[in-house]
C-alpha cells in the first residue's frame, strides 16, 4: 500500500472515530446528578420554579437534578459559582433577567459577565408589579400623592439593588417625582414579613409571589409593570392604564451552563428541559402561579437575550445608575 493510501485512510479513520465520538459522548451525559444552582433564598417563587423544573427533567436525564440554593449579593453569588464551574453540564444557573441583563449593566467590577454564560433555554415569562398592603394606599394616584406629601417618607423594598425590582422603583420615582427609599432584601420572604410587620411600605416583585397574599387582602396589587394585563388578573391595571407607559418591563427565568459547554451536552439538556417545560403538569403549574411557561431553543434564546441588553441599556442608561 503507498504512503498516500495509508495516510487517505489514516484521515478517513480519524474523521469517522471523530463522527462517532459526538454521538457517543452526547449519550454518556449525564452519568451522575446535575446540580442546578438558584441565586435566591429558599422557598420563594424561583426557588419553587426550579425544583418543579428539576424534578422534571429528571425523568428526562434518567439522573437526579439537585437544587441548591446559593443566594447573596443580589444573586452575584451564584452567577459566580457557576460561571466558574467545569463546564461539563452538570453544574447549571436557573435564574433571571436582573441576574443575567441588568446587574452587568449597572454594577461595576461585577464578577461575572453574560458570555460567561451560555443559555440552556427559556422556562417562564413572568409578570412583575406593585404590591402595597391596604393601610399605605389603595391605588396608584393615593400612593403617589401620599409620596409626594413625604418626600423619604415611603419605603420600597426588593430583591437587590440592581435588580429589576430596584429598577422599577427608580423608574417611578422619576415618573412621578417623587423620592422614596430604596431597601434591598437578600429575598421576598423577608421582604412580605416587613410589609405585613410596618416596616416596610410596599415592593416591586413578581407577582406570583405577590398573588397568595393579594388574594386573601393582606397585600393589593396596585399595578403591573407588564406590556399587558395579566389574564388571571383582569383587574389589575398596567402602569401604562394609569399614565405611567414607561414602566413596563419583559420578565422571566431561564436555565443557564457556563460558557464553553460542549455542544452536544447542550442538546441533551435543552431536549430535557424542554421536555420539562411543555409537559401539561408544569404548564399547569406555571398558570397556577400567574406566569407563562414557554420553552426554546439553545439559538433562540441566545438571539433574545442579544436583544434584550440593548432594551434594558435603554432603560438603565437615562437612570444614570451604576453601582460598585
Amino acid at each position: 500500500m503507498t504512503e498516500s493510501k495509508i495516510s487517505r485512510r489514516a484521515a478517513l479513520g480519524s474523521a469517522l472515530a471523530g463522527t462517532l465520538a459526538r454521538p457517543a459522548f452526547a449519550q454518556a451525559f449525564p452519568d451522575r446528578p446535575v446540580r442546578i444552582v438558584v441565586p435566591f433564598s429558599a422557598g420563594g417563587g424561583t426557588d419553587i420554579a426550579a425544583r418543579e423544573i428539576g424534578r422534571r427533567m429528571s425523568e428526562t436525564l434518567g439522573q437526579p437534578v439537585v437544587i441548591e440554593n446559593r443566594s447573596g449579593a443580589n444573586t452575584a453569588i451564584g452567577a459566580e459559582y457557576v460561571a466558574r464551574s467545569r463546564p461539563d453540564g452538570y453544574t447549571l444557573l436557573f435564574t433571571s433577567g436582573s441576574t443575567m441583563l441588568v446587574a452587568p449593566l449597572v454594577t461595576r467590577n461585577l464578577s461575572y459577565k453574560l458570555s460567561d454564560f451560555t443559555p440552556v433555554g427559556l422556562v417562564l415569562d413572568q409578570y412583575f408589579g406593585l404590591g402595597v398592603p391596604p393601610r399605605v394606599a389603595g391605588d396608584i394616584p393615593a400612593l403617589v400623592e401620599k409620596a409626594r406629601a413625604r418626600p423619604d417618607g415611603v419605603s420600597f423594598g426588593h430583591t437587590g439593588t440592581g435588580g429589576v425590582g430596584h429598577l422599577l422603583g427608580e423608574k417611578l420615582m422619576v415618573a412621578t417625582g417623587t423620592r422614596m427609599v430604596s431597601v434591598p432584601y437578600r429575598g421576598f420572604q423577608q421582604t412580605v414579613t416587613d410589609i405585613l410587620g410596618g416596616q416596610l411600605d410596599m415592593t416591586f416583585e413578581g407577582i406570583h409571589n405577590i398573588v397568595p397574599y393579594h388574594r386573601d387582602g393582606t397585600i393589593k396589587l396596585l399595578a403591573l409593570a407588564s406590556p399587558e394585563r395579566a389574564p388571571p388578573l383582569p383587574d389589575v391595571p398596567i402602569f401604562k392604564d394609569i399614565g405611567y407607559p414607561d414602566l413596563a418591563v419583559d420578565a422571566w427565568l431561564a436555565l443557564f451552563a457556563p460558557a464553553a459547554t460542549p455542544a452536544p451536552i447542550m442538546e441533551v439538556l435543552n431536549r430535557a428541559l424542554v421536555a420539562a417545560v411543555d409537559s401539561p403538569s408544569f404548564r399547569e403549574h406555571a398558570a397556577s402561579q400567574v406566569q407563562n411557561a414557554r420553552s426554546s431553543s439553545v439559538q433562540e434564546m441566545s438571539d433574545s437575550l442579544a436583544r434584550q441588553v440593548e432594551v434594558w441599556r435603554g432603560i438603565i442608561e437615562p437612570l444614570n445608575l451604576q453601582l460598585d
